[in-house]
């Protein structure tokens, strides 16, 4: 069976979605209109020039076809925007920025207690304010931001503080005569060590080179002490299976303090509304309904992408509710979005239980009240369905 990929089909759909999510000018829609019509014709015209069907094509491609070819952009009504910037959503980054990023932390990384690193800090006071400059002469709005860019922004701002820019060299001194002891040895020598405190997903990366090893964190680990490091790279190089203490340190308080801090400084993202439902209506209705009004609001963003296998998140470190964009559709009713933001608060609020060194999340308590939703079948059966489209 033949099979081809359509390069940035998934990105357009992401893209359109985004922007109608949000107040749209008449020129810009009617470009919109333009780019879709466009790329819906040379994806049909590709199909039939080789000979393949749109169910050979690779399941996120399909779905961001559909997605794009059932848009009706003549309903969508258009707004007269008094400032609107030129640059659409997750498109801007600063040329060189990433390259000057890594010296940065490949300089820090470095730092062995008595060198002198003023020359990095004013090179990170520089490189904040000149992002800071470009951002506010080009009127560019977070969302605009490319997500990269985003959290390098929010990680230069953070350590342009001198108090935060000494947390982060105690916690290189901290950490890495521990990895440097616990990686493995070559050759009866072992490799140097190099440990990047950056914006990453995950617990940990190791990359591994000839001239040594390097060690990506989470920026947030800045404030983990020895113990906590200790135990980190035992489970980052095999040598424990203990990761229950790694999920409660990123959730403790100074973790998330320090996370809240880098992504307000990075540019907050409001993704509530969808175009068809909108998550700020959909909480506040389940948070009345079940808990009485009872939870603080986590942030609430659709997912980057139409993913059917799981149509929701929750982010405990982050509070961060993600809700599949899958769902955000005319043809899916209200009840089944809130059905998903009810098991995602249902997850903030009871938490986590661990038994046998593994995380359990849905608990017997956690299903009899997960099945009190009012609809709770209908929601199901309407999750099904759309798990099932092709």
């Amino acid at each position: 069976m033949k099979r081809i990929r359509i390069s940035g089909l998934v990105k357009l759909a992401r893209t359109v979605r985004q922007e109608l999510s949000e107040p749209i000018s008449a020129e810009r829609l009617a470009q919109l209109r333009s780019n879709v019509g466009e790329s819906i014709r040379t994806i049909e015209q590709m199909l039939r020039e080789e000979g393949v069907r749109l169910e050979d094509l690779p399941s996120l491609s399909r779905k961001a076809y559909h997605f794009l070819r059932n848009l009706d952009l003549h309903s969508v009504v258009a707004q007269d925007i008094s400032s609107t910037s030129s640059f659409p959503p997750d498109s801007v980054s600063f040329p060189g920025l990433q390259n000057h990023f890594d010296r940065l932390l490949n300089q820090l990384a470095r730092y062995d207690g008595q060198s002198q690193l003023k020359h990095v800090y004013d090179s990170i006071r520089a490189s904040s304010e000149s992002i800071e400059r470009q951002i506010r002469a080009n009127d560019i709005r977070p969302e605009q931001l490319k997500r990269q860019s985003r959290a390098t922004r929010g990680w230069l701002a953070y350590f342009s503080q001198r108090e935060n820019f000494d947390d982060y060299l105690a916690a290189v001194l901290r950490g890495k005569p521990i990895f440097h002891a616990a990686s493995p040895q070559t050759a009866g020598q072992s490799p140097s060590v190099l440990i990047h405190f950056r914006p990453i997903q995950g617990i940990y990366h190791i990359l591994c080179h000839q001239s040594g090893v390097l060690v990506q964190l989470p920026t947030s680990m800045i404030c983990f002490e020895q113990g906590l490091f200790r135990s980190l790279s035992g489970l980052a190089f095999r040598k424990s299976r203990d990761r229950q203490s790694m999920l409660d340190a990123m959730h403790s308080e100074p973790y998330r303090r320090i996370l809240s801090e880098l992504d307000l400084l990075g540019g907050v993202v409001a993704q509530t509304r969808g175009i068809h439902h909108d998550l700020a209506a959909s909480f506040d209705r389940v948070n009345a309904t079940y808990f009485s009004g009872s939870l603080s609001r986590p942030h609430l963003v659709w997912s980057r992408t139409f993913t059917v296998r799981k149509f929701g998140h929750y982010d405990h470190a982050r509070d961060t509710v993600m809700v599949s964009m899958s769902l955000d559709k005319n043809a899916v009713p209200a009840y089944a979005v809130d059905f998903i933001v009810y098991h995602e608060l249902l997850h903030k609020k009871l938490g986590v239980t661990w038994k046998s060194n593994r995380m359990g999340a849905h608990t017997r308590e956690f299903t009899e009240r997960e099945q009190s939703f009012q609809q709770y079948q209908e929601a199901r059966t309407v999750l099904k369905r759309i798990a099932s489209e092709p």
